[in-house]
């Protein structure tokens, strides 16, 4: 579990639009950026550096900050229920832009791509 005290995190519906917009950002998979895909609520959730959040302004998101609680899968892979597609790094976790997402996530709005 995470309490918000060493990142925030930004909630994106559905999943799919949220993986376009790291697309278009041309963030790979499983370079240390913190993001995990939870299959039952159809979300993606991008972790970001703590207090940064609010700075994702696009619809359909939503900022998990300090004293938020996110449930996060154990291990590497996680579960059917929910799984990292970018692990963390151990031990210097390289965190997504929260502006530059929230403008992939325009973008990708405007286009139709997700």
């Amino acid at each position: 579990m995470d309490r918000g005290l060493e990142r925030d995190a930004i909630v994106i519906t559905p999943l799919e639009r949220g993986l376009a917009a790291l697309t278009r950002l041309g963030l790979p998979a499983n370079r240390g950026h913190p993001v995990l895909a939870d299959y039952v609520r159809h979300e993606l959730i991008v972790h970001v550096p703590v207090g940064t959040a609010h700075r994702c302004t696009s619809q359909g998101t939503r900022s998990l900050t300090t004293g938020s609680w996110l449930l996060v899968p154990s291990g590497l892979h996680g579960s059917v229920s929910a799984t990292w597609l970018s692990t963390p790094h151990p031990t210097r976790p390289r965190f997504v832009d929260p502006g530059e997402l929230s403008e992939a996530l325009r973008q990708v709005d405007q286009t139709g791509t997700a």
